[in-house]
Parts: C-alpha cells; sequence; structure tokens
C-alpha cells in the first residue's frame, strides 16, 4: 500500500476518533478541558488548562478552573497562583478571593484564610458569596470559629438601613377606609432572609386577592414594588419604583406614561399604617385619590 495511502487512511480514523460538535467540527481545546474539569478528571484537565493560558494568558476562566483542578490535586501554591491569575483578569475576583481562602484552610493555614475572607467582608460585596462561604467544605473546620461566624454575620444580605425602610409595613393587618368600615386583610411578611417584602392581600368578600413583591435594589438604589392579583390581568398594576421620602415610602409608576401613578405609605402611630393611592392624567400637575386605607395591626394595641 502506498505511504500517501496509509496516511490518508490513518488521518480519516483519527478524525472519526475525535469527539464532534453539533456543527461536525472537533472540539476546542476549552471545550475539551472544560469536559475533563466536568467528569473530575484533575490531572488531565489540569494539563489542558495549563496549555490553554500558556496561549490566552488573559483566559480568566481558564485560570480559575486550573486553579480548581490543582486544589483538588494538593497542589496548593499553584492552586493560589492560578487563583490570583484569575482575579487579576477581573473573572470573578469575589470567587477568587473565597478559593484562595478555600486553599488556605485546607493546608490548615487558619489566619490567611480569615485574612482573606476578611477581605471579601470588607469588599461591601460579601453578600454575593456568602453561601459559596457557607457550605464550602473546605470551611467545615470553621463552623464554630467565632471569627468565622462574625464574617458570616458581616456579610449576611440585605442588613443595611436602606433595606429596612419599609419594615413599618410589616404585620398582620385589618384594612378599614376612612369610615373606619373594614375593606380587606393583609398578612405582609419579611421574606428571603430580610431581602423581599411580600404583600398578601385579602378583599373583604374574600373574592378578590392579590400579592406584591417589593424590594430594595442596590442597582438604581429605589424601592420597587409588582403587584399581581387574581383578576389575570398581569397589566392592571404597572410595576412601581420610590424611595422612603422623610417618613413616607412614596413609590410611582413610569412617569413617561399616562395616567401616572403613585402609591404611599407611611405610619400614623404604632401599629396604624396609612396607605394612599393617586392617579394624575395631566403630567403630575393635579392628582386624584383613588384609594386610601388605614391599616389596623391585629392583636396590637394601638395605644401604646
Amino acid at each position: 500500500m502506498p505511504l500517501s495511502v496509509r496516511y490518508a487512511i490513518l488521518a480519516a480514523v483519527l478524525l472519526i476518533a475525535l469527539p464532534l460538535h453539533a456543527d461536525g467540527a472537533p472540539p476546542s481545546a476549552q471545550a475539551t478541558a472544560d469536559d475533563l474539569f466536568a467528569h473530575s478528571q484533575w490531572g488531565k484537565a489540569a494539563q489542558a488548562y495549563s496549555e490553554i493560558v500558556s496561549k490566552e494568558p488573559t483566559n480568566g476562566m481558564a485560570w480559575e478552573n486550573l486553579g480548581e483542578c490543582e486544589l483538588q490535586l494538593h497542589q496548593y501554591s499553584d492552586a493560589v497562583q492560578a487563583f490570583t491569575r484569575s482575579s487579576e483578569q477581573k473573572f470573578r475576583p469575589l470567587v477568587n478571593k473565597v478559593n484562595i481562602s478555600r486553599t488556605y484552610a485546607l493546608q490548615g493555614q487558619r489566619a490567611d484564610a480569615m485574612r482573606i475572607l476578611g477581605e471579601v467582608s470588607a469588599s461591601g460585596q460579601g453578600s454575593r458569596v456568602r453561601s459559596m462561604i457557607a457550605t464550602a467544605t473546605e470551611f467545615q473546620a470553621f463552623k464554630t470559629d467565632p471569627q468565622f461566624l462574625q464574617i458570616l454575620e458581616a456579610i449576611a444580605p440585605c442588613r443595611t438601613a436602606e433595606y429596612r425602610q419599609f419594615d413599618f409595613w410589616i404585620g398582620d393587618w385589618e384594612v378599614q377606609d376612612p369610615a373606619g368600615q373594614i375593606v380587606g386583610h393583609n398578612l405582609v411578611n419579611l421574606e428571603q432572609s430580610g431581602c423581599l417584602i411580600v404583600e398578601h392581600w385579602t378583599g373583604a368578600g374574600g373574592a378578590e386577592t392579590g400579592t406584591s413583591f417589593n424590594y430594595y435594589d442596590i442597582r438604581d438604589s429605589k424601592w420597587h414594588q409588582l403587584y399581581l392579583d387574581n383578576s389575570g390581568n398581569a397589566g392592571a398594576f404597572p410595576a412601581m419604583a420610590g424611595n422612603l421620602t422623610g417618613d413616607k415610602m412614596v413609590l410611582i409608576t413610569d412617569e413617561t406614561k399616562n395616567p401616572v401613578y403613585r402609591w404611599t405609605w407611611y405610619a400614623l402611630a404604632p401599629g396604624r399604617v396609612r396607605q394612599m393611592g393617586e392617579q394624575s392624567s395631566d403630567g403630575q400637575k393635579t392628582w386624584q385619590v383613588s384609594w386610601d386605607a388605614v391599616y389596623v395591626k391585629k392583636n396590637v394595641n394601638s395605644t401604646k
């Protein structure tokens, strides 16, 4: 058999042996490394990622995965270096700080592990990786460590003052109109580790129900509300956003659309909250009251 034919057959065999993507092309080096990583083949994956970062030193994902491989292989100094390189590429810097701390913890270097976790806490963004810290097996030895517990408490989400601005609305309420007639009942709960206020409304007749989700968003520094009821009309209550102004929570719908709706909540006294709904069809020059009610907390002596 001529040599050229042998090479042609060998090339065809190699192509058949390679796994193909959906488009028929052989997998990329990254895809091959990721597959090895997904199957916990740490040694082979580490070699594959090492080849990638040698050619692509700014590949933050490859650096992070290389660090994890080396961590699993107990090559701790190499793991720290890889996680550091990933962080330097601004690829999940908080996650990679935690990864570095995990590596120190596995080596029994408690002080270094705590120092890195302290940096995560000081960033002000630690809540984003709190679940990772709380569940990482490498930190199991710290579960009763006062410093570790203090860090977990410090990075607990939704603990700053802004998240507590609407807490005065939390409670089990009887809702009355201005004449004192009962118009409904409202159970308002604090949920999701203090990050979400959920309203459960039931009209006096029991037929009308509704639920609102209220939350403070750090992205725009505003409170937001989304209300849905059992009418089936998702657009009946447009989303609102706003802020605590003085002692009043004021939320308003999209001001570029007509009419504009404004809702206001404020405490009248302990155990009593007023809620007002208004709408404007003239560019907010005038407002018409559409809802006015007083919330009276159940089983609470409002005179205290």
